[in-house]
């Protein structure tokens, strides 16, 4: 009988890859992260974007049930004096201004007595004792909404030291056609909007807060103007005409403005119709800086989509 022998195998071993191969590798995948950061930053920007103008389309509601309220729409310029007489009311123009403007939302207004419309107490702040607070468009959309601020955290009607610094709770109106601006009593309107408090800054350091957007970094607030019930777009503020040149964006009723994420409004009245920005990476050279501005009457997109 013949026997056959098997030769033996030959198993060869590879040491792993080559130095270039590595390299190759590398270079693969750097090629593939740079197409895909890219297309994902984009997404999650949308994304942002999107939340942004559904948060000022909450907005619009909420405004939308401040007219059924009160008749009209929350005016975005005003001037108040927390000594009520009315000799003060007379003091400025912007003060009878703001005073007609009051008495067009509430015609009882007795315009008597003494408010303290920033809550300050007697503890911090102006007291509540004839300080004059000039009102934003920013912080109009809160007052607005919110109505008067307390920070009588226990509910004993006194605010203390202890309560001063506490965060501040919006009240809505009291439904005192004489004063709705008292503090006490349960028979009130709103507060119309539930604000974020992690979104809530204070610019100009006079307790009057105003709203951010919900974008990351963000250090700007909403802004917010108004047509103020025919009584027109005020010269003296920043708002968007559409393609004449003059005709505001909701010539009716209102503009609700987010400066995007640069943060800068950097108006331009006509920068809704210039761009592109859609890629959700921060301003470059020849870019507008309004452009990523997110509004409520170009909703879903930014301005220079």
């Amino acid at each position: 009988m013949k026997r056959y022998l098997s030769s033996p195998e030959h198993h060869t071993t590879r040491g792993g890859f080559t130095l270039l191969e590595l390299l190759i590798t590398i270079a693969i995948i750097a090629i593939l992260m740079a197409l895909i950061i890219p297309s994902i930053q984009r997404v999650r920007y949308r994304a942002q974007v999107q939340k942004t103008s559904a948060d000022l389309g909450q907005l619009d509601t909420a405004i939308a049930q401040f007219q059924s309220d009160f008749g009209l729409e929350p005016f975005s310029e005003l001037v108040l004096t927390e000594d009520t007489a009315v000799t003060d009311w007379n003091a400025s123009p912007a003060l009878t201004l703001s005073r007609t403007r009051i008495r067009r939302i509430w015609p009882q207004f007795t315009f008597s007595g003494q408010i303290d419309f920033n809550a300050d107490g007697s503890f911090a702040g102006d007291g509540g004792s004839d300080a004059t607070l000039t009102l934003t468009g920013s912080e109009c959309l809160v007052f607005f909404l919110g109505g008067v601020i307390s920070r009588d955290q226990n509910g004993d009607g006194v605010v203390d030291p202890t309560e001063v610094s506490a965060v501040p709770t919006w009240i809505g109106f009291s439904k005192n056609p004489l004063n709705p601006f008292l503090m006490t009593g349960s028979n009130r309107v709103g507060p119309l909007y539930t604000f974020d408090s992690g979104r809530l800054i204070d610019t100009d350091g006079d307790g009057m807060m105003e709203y951010m957007d919900s974008l990351p970094g963000q250090s700007s607030p909403i802004l917010f103007v108004s047509a103020n019930n025919g009584q027109g777009y005020s010269p003296s503020v920043s708002y968007y005409v559409q393609t004449d040149g003059k005709t505001p964006w909701n010539k009716d009723s209102h503009q609700l403005i987010s400066p995007g994420l640069d943060t800068n409004l950097g108006f331009d009245p006509l920068a809704g119709l210039k761009g592109p920005y859609g890629d959700g990476i921060e301003l470059t050279g020849g870019r507008l800086a309004e452009a990523d501005n997110i509004t409520n009457f170009k909703k879903g997109s930014t301005l220079g989509d």
